[in-house]
């Protein structure tokens, strides 16, 4: 592979549905949302993770083939799959103490799925992998204190349902703030990690790391992470059992080794590194790396954020948490709802999405409409003033209206495999600027 001198970037999202099947939603899906449902999954992790991964390769393989100048070193390809693209039959993946975690398993597939020479200059973020270490995983889902819990959101769940009006946000309230409570009290403790792969070796901003898999955690929990119950009666691991593992952002989020929680990198460069931060779903709305940022100790005064990168479910760009530098560009991949209308999906579309100009697109499942996706894409005007949005002087980003960006659409064919595993379908890669990359900077 040719090395690097990135002055051009392409952004590839891979809108497919990650939600469960089966789905009773509650509340605001871009907000304080929940649902009840089930998940798709094999109960074999080796035969899950294959035919999640074969479904991966299928949807990179279809942007790759398309584009004109495979191979260009002046062009950075960024790949985003959506949050909980990987997870298990009782949502996340479970190992025992001393075994392997998944995480790590998965990693070494998509090393050996997608090396360097046939993916050169990709950056694919392939979704995130919820996992856990758990002894005996049957004790803790069959318990009196999980069915407890489980029991208290499915009727206060099954209230809302039933009422209206000012009765069922008053019901709605009371769910989220027992699944606050419980979280503080959790059965078990969950990692939620996003998956990447470099073909062009990546850095700390303060030190090499030459890694080409590598992860970035989550550190916030939602109501709709995991389920709020199970609808066909299978013990699983539900909102009310789990929490997130705490992390410590007090000195910032750049990277050190490839396999710590941080959101932080450099993609290495002949001219100067790209500096990219992946910053999954709720942390985005509780402005992560906006505050991170700030905190990091960037060398120079004048560094920041080229690509802010959002896979989620559930999830959009928000002015307040964009954390990308003047000229740089911010890209959300979302495996939960559409941003536009019913009927709207699968073209290109370009306007303000809740105070972000940008370009965007959906994927609605025609064969279970309650199942979409989105992507959407901004280029910043003005970065971030100060990490606190509510401090004297503070500014939110400011977007500009995107370059002619184009927007090409290609369905991932539907397949037996993929309907064993996802409920929603396929979906779709949506390739922006295709023929004609965007600058990377200003």
């Amino acid at each position: 592979m040719s090395s690097a001198a990135y002055d051009r970037v392409r952004f590839i999202g891979y809108a497919i549905p990650t939600t469960p099947a089966d789905i009773i939603a509650f509340g605001d899906q871009s907000g304080r949302g929940a649902m009840a449902g089930t998940y798709r999954a094999a109960d074999d992790l080796a035969a899950d993770v294959r035919g999640r991964a074969a479904v991966m390769r299928a949807a990179v393989d279809l942007a790759r083939d398309a584009l004109p100048d495979l191979g260009d070193p002046s062009v950075l390809n960024v790949f985003v799959a959506p949050e909980f693209f990987w997870h298990g039959p009782v949502g996340p993946y479970v190992s025992a103490p001393g075994e392997r975690d998944a995480a790590e398993i998965i990693l070494d597939v998509l090393r050996e799925l997608f090396p360097a020479p046939q993916y050169p200059h990709f950056l694919l973020v392939l979704g995130s992998v919820v996992t856990t270490e758990v002894a005996d995983i049957a004790a803790v889902v069959e318990s009196v204190d999980a069915r407890t819990r489980t029991d208290i959101v499915r009727h206060l769940g099954e209230g809302v349902q039933r009422s209206a009006g000012v009765m069922r946000g008053v019901i709605f309230d009371m769910l989220a703030d027992f699944i606050r409570s419980a979280h503080a009290y959790p059965l078990v403790r969950v990692r939620n990690r996003a998956l990447m792969i470099s073909a062009t070796p990546v850095d700390g901003i303060l030190s090499p790391l030459g890694a080409e898999a590598f992860t970035t955690q989550k550190h916030y929990d939602s109501n709709e992470d995991f389920l709020l119950w199970e609808v066909t009666g299978k013990p699983v691991i539900t909102e009310p059992m789990a929490a997130y593992a705490g992390l410590d952002l007090s000195a910032g989020d750049f990277k050190a080794h490839a396999a710590d929680p941080y959101g932080i990198f450099a993609v290495r460069g002949d001219r100067s590194p790209v500096n990219v931060a992946v910053e999954v779903c709720l942390d985005h709305a509780d402005r992560r790396l906006r505050k991170s940022s700030a905190r990091s100790p960037w060398p120079r005064p004048t560094d920041g954020l080229d690509l802010h990168l959002v896979p989620s479910c559930g999830m959009q760009l928000h002015p307040p948490a964009v954390a990308a530098r003047a000229g740089g560009w911010a890209f959300n991949c979302d495996g939960r709802y559409p941003l536009g209308n019913l009927g709207t999906e699968g073209v290109r579309r370009q306007g303000f999405v809740a105070g972000v100009e940008c370009v965007y697109a959906d994927y609605i499942d025609s064969a279970s409409p309650a199942h979409g996706a989105h992507t959407q894409l901004a280029r910043v005007r003005t970065g971030a003033r100060l990490s606190d949005e509510n401090a004297p002087g503070a500014m939110d980003a400011t977007f500009t209206p995107p370059p002619e960006v184009t927007l090409d659409i290609l369905p991932v064919p539907r397949t037996d495999d993929i309907d064993a595993l996802f409920a929603g379908g396929g979906g779709a890669v949506h390739i922006y600027g295709r023929s004609e990359p965007m600058p990377l900077r200003y």
